[in-house]
Order: structure tokens, then C-alpha cells, then sequence
């Protein structure tokens, strides 16, 4: 076992610890990107943050204070270990265990050929009595062809500098500092990111190639007007973009950063994409301009009831990006028609400007399903959480409903083979309200959505409030308690 100590990457995100060392949670966040290497085996990069104030400092010296944490990964195609690796990983040494405010990284790298694998990492706290691991289950996919040109994973990058002497961090010359958090506060205006393009030089012997980037809204696919950039690069079998947007000025939301490789035709010839949030409440970005929008022929103009049209507007919540549903907020909000009429004509040229309409119509027999299928006594079954997803994500695949098991909330487990670009995504709901029978969403694996490890102590917490321990993130092996199995395994 190698023993690695890497320095400190300060966050400006609140770091929350509890003050006793045996009642500490470990927390830890994950980001991989792959890479390939032309004519040799493609690699997945791991980057591991661990937030300092959930684990425990030993003193080493008068002063001096240090945590220790374990990391086991392997890759796995079905029972097969593809690669393995268990490290313990030192942190930098502190003089002060209270005001902790940051996280330290572990870098790894592991070789593997393409194909689907089930990464699975466990943390342990190594100066926690307790020991209790943290662990991570992820399907990843590795897919880099011999002679097709391809753009790698994006990295999120804090900072980098020239290398001076070759380390995990060491890539292209130089050492990157990644940003394992994907989110943005507003403090934060600058998002730099790294990524490798490969294979150019099968399609030309020389020259160049232009590499574009920018910002799209994730619900939506909308590029965000003045948050792009493009460069040349010259044809060689790995090429490297390193840049820097300003995003001082874009609003909040969920957001993909993509990168583009076109030929000198601008045809294009791969591209990839990675998520990010940003939280910037101080910023109004008006991206809708309406006044240009034509209705002739339009769909929209058949709906001339005001209380039909709001209701319209609002059902399109669980699709629309941040700024799209904030406006659409405002104008039900008011009487003018013809503006709603240019919103909901104009939202839908944006997804299928081709027809615009059969996509409308598709979408309002999608909410006229959910609004049978799951309104409550006071909602509407689009404004339900369950609506909510299955508008936004579609019919899951697997649908586990258990309405009665002992010590359990009614709960449901929604699993997604393929989501977008992500696989084996699953969503968690819970009722807690007999009388309304609302079920609400509670964890999910799935990118932008609520993340709570501890979810099946809120599952069995009917009858059992105050009797786990505050450690646990899992409820244990007893009688008729399913959910972690079904969860792992659904069916």
C-alpha cells in the first residue's frame, strides 16, 4: 500500500462538521473524466475530494495534526476485476482542527481497454474508531475508437501551472488542479476547463482544425449568448484545449460546457460535454427576446384562454431551464396573451424548429398522463415530484412501488437504464402524507438532482425517529427491509 500526501484545494463551498471526532461522517466527492492514448489503452482519472471538517486530525507533533483516509477502487465487468488499487492518502498537516475549511484530493489513474464498467470505491476515516466506510457505485464507459477522431471527457480545472516534475496532477506539461465540485457560487467568475482531441491527423496529413466551446442550458439545449469561444489547432493525434470563460454574468442554473471539433468544412467531427451549476441570484440574464417572434401559422394561436394558456405555461416547468421558467412565472402572472402566445410558440421552435407543434401536442398528452396517473388531493400531477420526473426524464424503466413494509414510509425506486448521456440512474420517492398520498423525491444518483446518502434512514424512520445512529447512511440488515436491495437491484 503506498502512503500519498497531496495539498490543499481551499473550496467556497460551506463545509459543515460536527465537533465530536467520534460522531464525524466522512464525506467525499468524486469526478472521473477518460483520456485516450493513441496507439496504446485509454485511461479513466479519478479525483477524490474530502471535505476536512468530516474526518478525524491525529496530533503527530506539538501543533501539528494530520487525517488519514483508505481508498479501495475497482472496476469490475460482472464478476470479473478489470483493475485495482488501495492506497491510504495523508492530508496535509493543520495547526487548527476547529476552523476547518477545505478539502484535500487524492489523483488516481487506472488503464482500461474499452468498454462498460461498475467502478466501486469505499473511503475509510483510518483515525475514526468507528470506521465507517464510504462508498460509491458508478457505471462508467470507455470508448475511444483507433481512427475516429474524438474529444475526451472535460475536466473542470481550479487552477494549473507548468509542470516542474511529473506527478498524478501532471498533464500536457501541466499540473492541473481539478475542480471536483461541478458547482459555481458567485464569488466564482471564471470556469476553466481541460480537454484532449484525438486522431485529426487521420483525416489530414497537416494543417489545421477548429475546436469551438461553449454553454448550453441543460433542460433546454439553449446556448447561452455570450459564453463561447473557438481556437485552431494544428492536425497531430492528440491535441490539448485549455481555456478560460467569464461567467461573472451568467444567471443561475444548470448548465452543460461543450467542446466541439470541426473540419475545414465546419462539419462536425466529435464533440463532448460535461455539467455544471452556477448560483448567481444577483444576476438577471434576459435570453428570451420575443419581440422578433412571428406567430403566422402558428399553433399558439389557437389558444385564445387566458387560464388555458397559463396552465400551459406552468405545465412546461419540469423541461424549462431557470431563466425559461422564471419568465414563463411572470408572464402567468399577467394578461397578455399575445406575449404567452410568442413564449410557448417560441419554446418549442427552440427543442424542434422543423415542428414545433407535434412536439407540443406529444408533451401536453405526456402531462395529460402524469395528471392522471399522480395529482393528489391539492396538486396537479405535473406539479407532483413524480410528475416531475417522468416529464423531465421520461417513462422509467423499472418502476419498484412498495406501498407497506415494516418500520417503512410508502416509498418508490425509479430506475433508468440510459438518461441522456448517464446509465443506471435511479430516484428515490417517499410519502409521508397518508391524507394527500403526495410522493416526494428524496435521492437520486442522477446529475442535478437531490443527492442524500442517508435516504433509507428517512424511509424507516416512521416508527423509528431517534433510534439510529447519527454516523449511518444505511439502515441495517433487519426483517422485511428491502430498500437498499432494491435500490442496488431493482425489480
Amino acid at each position: 500500500m503506498k502512503t500519498r500526501t497531496f495539498t490543499v484545494l481551499l473550496l467556497t463551498m460551506l463545509l459543515v462538521a460536527t465537533g465530536k471526532a467520534q460522531n464525524k461522517v466522512l464525506k467525499s466527492f468524486l469526478s472521473y473524466t477518460t483520456y485516450d492514448i493513441p496507439g496504446s489503452t485509454p485511461y479513466i482519472e479519478n479525483a477524490l475530494a474530502f471535505d476536512q471538517g468530516s474526518v478525524v486530525y491525529k496530533q503527530i507533533a506539538p501543533g501539528q495534526y494530520r487525517a488519514k483516509v483508505e481508498i479501495t477502487t475497482i472496476f469490475k465487468q460482472g464478476e470479473k476485476v478489470c483493475n485495482f488499487s488501495k492506497v491510504a492518502l495523508d492530508s496535509p498537516v493543520v495547526n487548527d482542527t476547529v476552523n476547518l475549511d477545505g478539502a484535500f484530493i487524492d489523483q488516481q489513474r487506472f488503464s482500461l481497454p474499452n468498454g462498460e464498467y461498475q467502478m466501486e470505491i469505499n473511503v475509510m476515516d483510518m483515525n475514526n474508531e468507528k470506521r465507517i466506510p464510504y462508498s460509491v457505485s458508478q457505471t462508467v464507459v470507455v470508448n475511444y475508437q483507433k481512427d475516429t477522431p474524438a474529444v475526451s471527457d472535460i475536466l473542470l480545472v481550479d487552477s494549473y501551472s507548468k509542470a516542474t516534475k511529473p506527478s498524478a496532477c501532471t498533464k500536457s506539461g501541466l499540473d492541473l488542479v481539478p475542480r471536483v465540485y461541478s458547482y459555481y457560487p458567485a464569488k466564482v467568475s471564471k470556469l476553466t476547463f481541460y480537454s484532449e482531441l484525438y486522431n485529426t491527423n487521420k483525416l489530414y496529413d497537416k494543417g489545421q482544425y477548429l475546436v469551438s466551446y461553449y454553454i448550453t442550458s441543460y433542460e433546454s439545449s439553449l446556448r447561452m449568448s455570450g459564453f463561447n469561444g473557438m481556437k485552431r489547432l494544428e492536425v497531430a493525434p492528440v491535441g490539448v484545449i485549455i481555456n478560460t470563460l467569464d461567467i461573472t454574468n451568467l444567471p443561475s442554473g444548470n448548465y452543460y460546457l461543450v467542446v466541439e471539433m470541426r473540419d475545414r468544412s465546419n462539419e462536425l467531427m466529435a464533440s463532448n460535454s460535461v455539467f455544471f451549476q452556477r448560483s448567481n441570484p444577483g444576476v438577471e440574464h434576459d435570453v428570451i427576446d420575443l419581440k422578433a417572434v412571428s406567430l403566422q401559422n402558428s399553433f399558439a394561436t389557437k389558444i385564445t384562454n387566458l387560464d388555458t394558456i397559463r396552465e400551459y405555461l406552468r405545465s412546461l416547468d419540469p423541461i424549462s431551464s431557470e431563466v425559461e421558467r422564471n419568465y414563463a412565472l411572470g408572464l402567468t402572472k399577467s394578461d397578455d396573451l399575445r406575449t404567452m402566445q410568442r413564449f410557448l410558440h417560441n419554446f418549442w421552435v427552440s427543442r424542434n424548429s422543423l415542428n414545433p407543434e407535434q412536439s407540443w401536442e406529444d408533451y401536453k398528452a405526456a402531462v395529460k398522463r402524469v395528471n392522471m396517473s399522480f395529482s393528489t388531493k391539492v396538486l396537479k400531477g405535473y406539479r407532483t415530484d413524480l410528475g416531475y420526473v417522468f416529464l423531465k426524464y421520461g417513462q422509467p424503466d423499472k418502476i419498484v412501488e412498495v406501498p407497506s413494509e415494516p418500520g417503512a414510509y410508502p416509498y418508490q425506486i425509479w430506475h433508468y437504464y440510459v438518461l441522456d448521456n448517464q446509465r443506471n440512474k435511479r430516484f428515490v420517492f417517499l410519502a409521508k402524507d397518508n391524507v394527500t398520498n403526495d410522493y416526494h423525491l428524496i435521492h437520486s444518483d442522477a446529475i442535478g438532482e437531490i443527492n442524500n446518502p442517508r435516504w433509507q434512514l428517512e424511509v424507516y424512520s416512521r416508527f423509528n425517529t431517534f433510534h439510529y445512529d447519527v454516523d449511518e447512511t444505511k439502515w441495517g440488515d433487519t426483517w422485511g427491509t428491502h430498500a437498499g436491495e432494491l435500490y442496488d437491484n431493482p425489480r
